[in-house]
């Protein structure tokens, strides 16, 4: 469990937790440009001495593929290069995240925050959302989020562990539960509440939704999430996998994004009783959502989960109960009142996929925008915007928009750029078995 906030914790504090639980290792993580969790595995008494100043990596490590390669010949890599030498950045744990590790002895784990020359760094995932979240406060708004996450289970050849679709299924489900429950075990000691745990539309494919936090927070959770599953599943023996689409006939993987805002004090649901309210928010993430689209499907493989009738939105459209529509809008819950975003794939940065949603519905209720019609049945067959079809098309919006350079500034809008132009290209250059396997022979 993690101890008590930054706020209220001395550096003996910290010592204190360390000793008392016989640390001897901290791991110091943060998300990468692609939300993967980065970062190093320190001595306690090292740990101790750098807590405050914090511990140098790379700048690279915010511009690199998700392999690790380094690309400087694109535009958008002016930040930082071999000509200017990757210079280093510094990572501050968060001590409000300092946590045990369940499944290792004698090991804690925390989050950092990234500076740049004594300021926050603003290539910085963890930082854009942050900054986003200040920004919705200053209004007055307290955001809290949730996360539903969907990942196949893989065995030790790459291919489902069970075969056969049984969504929702008990018995099906009993057969993962050794797996299951030690990750929802260790999610709950390291501080991370879920809601359920269920099989999912695809063999072998499971959901797991988190409850929902504050947005940061739970973009934390979200990161640290993916790191239990993978971890757990190697101790058995098996794979875990995020990628949007692994398999041609089988679902895809998602992300679903439930957004609520509130009173300062959480006392009070906003959504809750005023549902013009709840529209222009819902009205913005629509004005938004094919500028912002790349932020939720950031690889080329995600593309291909947006099919029709599979449960993955296609266009621009939202409603009410409607699992076919982009944003689905639960606004007679209460204090459970949401918008849910539907257009993520599992393998996008959960800090970034929150900023984007979060900053245009607020955007949204600054302008008084309106969503239109709700779409009460199939929003497969209505005549809508319909969102990008390939990673290329997305960065176009996404480099286009004069709405993502004001909020997230664009120096990262190139530097995101840049990453996403990479891999198109790098897709581009691919030769697959698809096409050895049609043209080899016959051409």
């Amino acid at each position: 469990m993690a101890v008590e906030s930054v706020g209220q914790m001395s550096h003996e504090r910290v010592a204190q937790f360390l000793r008392e639980h016989d640390v001897r290792t901290v791991e110091i993580g943060f998300p990468d440009t692609h939300g993967i969790l980065r970062g190093k595995r320190v001595a306690t008494p090292y740990f101790l001495d750098k807590v405050r100043s914090g511990f140098a990596f790379a700048k690279a490590v915010l511009v690199w593929d998700l392999q690790c390669g380094v690309f400087p010949e694109y535009p958008g890599q002016e930040w930082t290069n071999f000509d200017n030498g990757y210079g280093d950045l510094m990572a501050v744990p968060d001590l409000s995240t300092l946590r045990l590790v369940p499944w290792r002895e004698r090991t804690a784990m925390v989050l950092c925050d990234l500076f740049e020359d004594g300021a926050p760094c603003q290539m910085s995932s963890r930082s854009i959302l942050r900054r986003v979240v200040q920004e919705a406060e200053d209004l007055g708004y307290a955001v809290d989020t949730a996360a539903e996450l969907e990942f196949y289970v893989l065995d030790e050849y790459r291919r489902p562990y069970r075969d056969g679709l049984q969504t929702y299924s008990l018995n099906r489900g009993a057969d993962l539960e050794p797996v299951l429950e030690e990750i929802r075990i260790s999610l709950e000691d390291m501080g991370i509440l879920i809601e359920a745990c269920n099989m999912e539309h695809g063999p072998a494919q499971v959901e797991i939704n988190l409850r929902h936090a504050p947005a940061l927070q739970s973009a934390d959770n979200a990161l640290l999430f993916k790191y239990v599953v993978k971890e757990v599943c190697k101790k058995h023996g098996l794979m875990a996998s995020f990628m949007p689409k692994p398999f041609a006939d089988a679902s895809g993987n998602g992300l679903h994004l439930h957004q609520s805002l509130w009173d300062p004090d959480r006392r009070q649901n906003l959504f809750s009783g005023d549902e013009e309210f709840a529209r222009q928010y819902i009205g913005g993430l629509l004005a938004s959502m094919r500028e912002f689209y790349v932020l939720g499907a950031p690889s080329v493989n995600a593309y291909k989960r947006r099919r029709t009738y599979t449960f993955a939105p296609t266009n621009v459209t939202w409603g009410g109960n409607n699992r076919t529509v982009a944003v689905r809008a639960l606004l007679s819950g209460g204090y459970g009142s949401r918008v849910e975003q539907r257009c993520g794939s599992a393998d996008a940065n959960p800090y970034l996929f929150a900023a984007a949603n979060l900053a245009a519905g607020v955007q949204g209720i600054k302008q008084g925008l309106q969503p239109g019609d709700p779409t009460p049945g199939d929003a497969y067959a209505v005549k809508a915007q319909e969102l990008p079809f390939s990673l290329g098309e997305a960065l176009d919006l996404f480099v286009a928009s004069p709405a993502a350079h004001t909020i997230f500034g664009t120096p990262f809008v190139n530097l995101f750029a840049s990453i996403g132009r990479h891999e198109v290209d790098l897709w581009n250059a691919a030769i697959t078995d698809w096409e050895r396997d049609r043209y080899l022979e016959w051409a």
